[in-house]
């Protein structure tokens, strides 16, 4: 009875190794499936005109930089990143310039 119940644990133990290893190859298929979808859909931005890429906060010297990482590295987070860089630095040199305008009414003699 004794080797029934070891052959059956380790049986289980077989199965369940097994199972994970089912699953976290699975799950790094997903993952490199998913990072070549990201780089494709990244690709694209290449055909984008300089304006369009200014509007989302890109320059053609950052599609570059994203791109310039290892093959397996996702350039839609580094360019996520970089597109949120640029909007934070632009921000400050918004506000900067606000700052130093004078905001007088342009039309004089309308008093509120």
């Amino acid at each position: 009875m004794s080797t029934t119940l070891a052959s059956n644990t380790h049986a289980a133990a077989s199965v369940t190794t097994s199972a994970s290893l089912v699953r976290a190859a699975a799950g790094r298929t997903v993952s490199v499936a998913k990072i070549l979808v990201n780089r494709w859909m990244a690709k694209q931005l290449c055909d984008f005109t300089d304006y369009e890429l200014a509007d989302i906060g890109l320059s053609r010297s950052d599609l570059r930089e994203a791109f310039d990482g290892p093959l397996h590295a996702d350039p839609s987070l580094r360019l996520a990143a970089i597109a949120h860089g640029n909007s934070v630095k632009m921000n400050s040199v918004v506000v900067r310039r606000a700052e130093s305008v004078d905001f007088t009414p342009l039309v004089r003699g309308r008093e509120e």
